[in-house]
């Protein structure tokens, strides 16, 4: 059986074979042997509405009708990964689903499972609607003290009450703009969690591309793949990020943190099979590419944090 798997791993996908049968298009009137008509396209099986045709007609509009093609990437993606990305990477693309789909697709359910569907609505009570009509209502502080003393007892609440500040006419300044400093990190590390919370899937394919960047520089000459460009390079990385998903999403629905231990062990699975290395190898690549982009991840969160500072 293992071996047997094996082999099953190393066959590329088969497609469905060519029909003999002869056939007449209902759209367009076309005789034809084949799957589909040559003229305007529309299968051969063509027939009454059954509850599944209506449900994969509904499907359709969101690019998920060809439950073949998502169920074999799936598929392929979970025991086969590296192998797979090699076969779209080499040119069997209408084999499987797109990797951009997937990925978003898949990031949708994962919010969908992460934030459950709350079918209960609350009812505000008279209380509560009576203390959020006094918030409301409550006049703003005045603006008769000066701007910087109110910066400077703003940024008293990064300290805690234990904590002793040396005020002195030399150090009140350089202590003053260090809290500033701080206070606009704290307000860069907001914004950045507000964009990803609303762009969850962008924001993720944003951190796919910077890392891929220095990973490319290891991985662009391999034993299988020895001429590989940085676009095919970028697509093995979001099919890569898609067998993460799936195995995550199999350990939140399951509730069983196995799987998100397997959902690491596939990414070095995927890359093996793929590219071609050994593990040891791998791993090394993987790490001096994780502290490359780690450095490169800093230093743009520097630079935002002081774009941040100098616009306030």
């Amino acid at each position: 059986m293992l071996r047997a798997f094996r082999i099953w791993q190393h066959t590329p996908a088969k497609i469905v074979p060519l029909s003999e049968t002869a056939s007449t298009c209902a759209s367009c009137g076309t005789e034809f042997q084949g799957n589909y008509c040559p003229r305007c396209g529309q299968s051969a099986k063509v027939g009454r509405f059954s509850l599944g045709k209506t449900i994969l007609l509904f499907l359709d509009e969101w690019g998920l009708g060809n439950r073949n093609l998502l169920f074999r990437c799936l598929r392929d993606l979970m025991f086969r990964p590296g192998y797979m990305i090699r076969d779209y990477l080499s040119g069997m693309q209408s084999a499987y689903f797109s990797p951009f789909k997937l990925f978003f697709l898949l990031t949708a359910i994962s919010l969908i499972v992460e934030q459950g569907l709350r079918l209960d609505i609350d009812v505000p009570t008279e209380q509560q609607v009576e203390t959020n009509t006094a918030i409301a209502e409550k006049p703003e502080v005045s603006e008769g003290m000066g701007e910087a003393e109110t910066k400077w007892e703003a940024d008293e609440e990064f300290y805690e009450e234990g904590d002793t500040l040396q005020v002195t006419s030399g150090e009140k300044g350089a202590s003053k703009d260090a809290r500033i400093i701080l206070k606009t990190a704290e307000r860069f590390g907001r914004l950045l969690k507000a964009l990803m919370n609303k762009n969850p899937a962008l924001f993720a394919l944003l951190i796919l591309v910077l890392f891929s960047s220095p990973m490319f520089l290891f991985f662009r000459s391999s034993p299988n793949i020895p001429r590989l460009k940085f676009s095919e390079f970028i697509l093995a990385l979001v099919y890569t990020a898609d067998v993460f998903s799936i195995y995550s999403l199999a350990g939140d629905l399951l509730n069983l943190n196995i799987f998100h231990l397997f959902a690491l062990l596939m990414i070095f699975v995927a890359l093996r099979q793929l590219f071609g290395f050994k593990m040891r190898r791998l791993l090394w690549y993987m790490v001096l590419a994780s502290l490359i982009s780690g450095i490169l991840l800093m230093l743009l969160i520097t630079a935002g944090v002081m774009i941040v500072y100098w616009l306030s």
